[in-house]
């Protein structure tokens, strides 16, 4: 089934490369967007180079108030940045792939401007639903690593199940929990991969261009935005398979 659904999704992306490319480009152009406005400039984070080496705990502690604050206004501001181009990478990869499935593949109206005016309505929804799974996760991870990875995977499908079958969001959590788990031997591979790709990825980019820091955000979120794309078509495919078995 993974083999099946894997050739599916490299046949999807051959045939839809230019729609794919262009969404991804308009994502990370948003992303670089939102990061020259809301994050604080390179003087600002000056202060950071002298806790590179150390914990987390030691350098919070030795930052004065106003430092503190710039760390946390770099959070804040790296979280709405994230939130925002996901919805947006989503929601438009999401619809585009409820069009070709529930439409004639040969349709005049599919295009890209068509694709986003369709998934607007859809970004608010999409939005909440992306910062619960988002919050859940990061706080799984912060327990443990394993939990976070096992929510990761058993709310999977939760994005797909609210494009596909237009529900609410609770609703949506509720049948990527229950469908992911029957299938767990199908989303964990996937999703294992993409955490792992994810990882190496951001250890090269900080070890040979740690000191170009907005070269290295572009560069991981041009990655992260295709990885995210891959993973998707997986899911959403894969999960229009399961649902006709």
């Amino acid at each position: 089934m993974i083999i099946k659904v894997s050739q599916d999704v490299l046949c999807f992306i051959r045939n839809y490369y230019i729609n794919i490319i262009t969404l991804i480009l308009a994502t990370t152009v948003i992303q670089a967007s939102l990061d020259y406005i809301l994050l604080p400039k390179k003087e600002d984070l000056i202060f950071m180079n002298n806790f590179i080496n150390g914990s987390l705990q030691d350098m919070i502690k030795e930052l004065s108030s106003d430092q503190q604050y710039i760390l946390l206004k770099l959070s804040a501001a790296n979280s709405i940045s994230k939130l925002l181009s996901s919805t947006f990478l989503f929601g438009n990869i999401l619809t585009m792939l409820h069009v070709l499935s529930t439409t004639n593949k040969n349709n005049q109206s599919f295009n890209i401007i068509n694709i986003i005016k369709s998934a607007i309505p859809l970004f608010p929804k999409l939005l909440l639903l992306i910062f619960y799974t988002t919050l859940c996760i990061q706080l799984g991870l912060m327990i443990a690593i394993v939990p976070g990875i096992l929510l990761a995977i058993i709310i999977s499908l939760t994005p797909v199940m609210l494009i596909a079958n237009n529900i609410s969001i609770m609703e949506a959590i509720r049948l990527s929990i229950k469908i992911s788990y029957r299938n767990i031997h199908l989303t964990t591979p996937p999703i294992l991969l993409w955490f792992l790709m994810k990882t190496i990825l951001i250890l090269i980019l900080i070890h040979y261009f740690h000191s170009w820091i907005f070269i290295v955000k572009i560069l991981t979120n041009t990655t992260n935005n295709i990885l995210s794309v891959i993973i998707l078509i997986y899911l959403y495919r894969l999960y229009m398979i399961i649902r006709t078995v």
